[in-house]
């Protein structure tokens, strides 16, 4: 068996909580690895509409949306490569199953070029909420173990 810690490290951006207005989480600092992974944690769903966006940025200051050409995994949300990604989290009434990652993990894996990322999450219509979170999972350090 191998062991995979070693070659990782895992930052919480966005802590989970109950959301009910829009949150934009910390930005990661991608240096000292080639590859990168947001982990969305979504618990129960009340009420709203909850979409998850991801922003970078050259330097920590000027953030733009990543488009789903730069993700891998975001098949969910808006079409079209040019298009900024969103993962939606909710109901219209029309959904057969009920609300979308209700109770799910989601991983989408971030291909861009950019040193800073972060997660954002808009939310409109709600009184009570969801609840939500997002950890940046960052592989292939230049330096190992990466503690």
């Amino acid at each position: 068996m191998r062991e995979l810690k070693s070659h990782l490290a895992s930052h919480q951006s966005l802590a989970p909580a109950l959301r009910t207005v829009t949150a934009t989480g910390t930005a990661i600092d991608r240096v000292g690895f080639e590859s990168l992974t947001f982990a969305i944690h979504v618990g129960d769903w009340t009420d709203g509409q909850h979409v998850v966006h991801f922003e970078h940025s050259d330097d920590n200051s000027d953030f733009d949306g990543v488009l789903e050409d730069d993700l891998v995994g975001a098949s969910a949300g808006i079409a079209g490569a040019t298009q900024v990604f969103g993962l939606t989290v909710g109901d219209d009434g029309n959904s057969p199953n009920g609300p979308t990652y209700e109770n799910e993990n989601a991983l989408i894996g971030y291909i861009g070029d950019r040193q800073y990322v972060r997660p954002k999450v808009t939310i409109s219509g709600t009184a009570t909420g969801a609840f939500i979170g997002v950890d940046v999972i960052l592989g292939h350090a230049s330096k190992r173990p990466t503690e």
